[in-house]
């Protein structure tokens, strides 16, 4: 099973997350938000994977998947998003597509889909 980073600043969110990836036998840890992720990977912390939303307050998920990039090179990225009022979910997705995501998700979604982007993530 993988190293899973969820970056998620909503509790709900993140918990469920971490409930379905940890009851698959992932290893998860989480951050609220874009800034905390790249303070714990710049601290030494290392993912096979990570899941983050794109609309969060510090630092939104395309900034976040930026620094974690160039910091994790190797690292594969599931982009989460339900939108908000100043940008559509499609238009956050893909953009974080174009920056190498190898799966993008709109919420709410089916656990099923996380999982089988999770399973390709450890693949590929």
């Amino acid at each position: 099973m993988g190293r899973i980073l969820i970056v998620e600043d909503t509790r709900l969110m993140r918990d469920s997350l971490v409930d379905v990836l940890t009851a698959v036998g992932h290893d998860v840890a989480t951050a609220t938000n874009g800034l905390e992720a790249v303070e714990m990977v710049a601290g030494g912390e290392s993912f096979q994977v990570i899941v983050t939303d794109i609309i969060m307050p510090e630092m939104d998920g395309i900034q976040t998947i930026l620094e974690l990039q160039s910091l994790l090179p190797e690292v594969a990225i599931i982009a989460i998003s339900g939108g908000s009022a100043r940008m559509e979910k499609a238009q956050g997705l893909e953009t974080a597509k174009r920056l190498g995501a190898i799966a993008v998700i709109e919420k709410p979604f089916e656990v099923d889909k996380l999982l089988a982007a999770v399973d390709l993530a450890l693949v590929s």
